[in-house]
């Protein structure tokens, strides 16, 4: 596990080619597959996915919660998805990034709804 958290580590430090939707899924599957806190590792690998959209330049200005995605896919979506990727397999890795890419559609969807709130003074 010693080894994955440190491959985890040099995959952010060094960026790389992969597009930054990818990175992030794979940030937030390991760290829930690695689990290496002693609590709230779904908290922190959310937060790390968030960061990994925000520094990448995906979502600059950090408006895109994917985590409301997450939670209106629901918890059971989120088991099977992560279930998928610790299995190691390209089609659960596949099923795991195509999740958290659903998330990040939808929070954009929810970010952009408030903003049209705020427009129409709604909100």
């Amino acid at each position: 596990a010693h080894g994955r958290l440190d491959g985890l580590a040099a995959l952010v430090a060094a960026g790389g080619s992969a597009p930054a939707l990818v990175t992030a899924a794979v940030v937030h599957g390991e760290l829930l597959a690695l689990r290496p806190f002693t609590s709230d590792n779904g908290l922190v690998a959310r937060a790390a996915e968030r960061i990994v959209l925000v520094g990448s330049g995906l979502d600059p200005k950090s408006v895109c919660p994917a985590e409301v995605g997450h939670a209106e896919l629901g918890r059971a979506a989120y088991l099977a998805a992560l279930d998928g990727y610790v299995s190691g397999t390209p089609e659960g890795m596949a099923a795991w990034i195509a999740h958290c890419g659903k998330a990040v559609a939808l929070g954009a969807r929810e970010s952009t709804a408030v903003c049209e709130a705020l427009q129409r003074g709604a909100a």
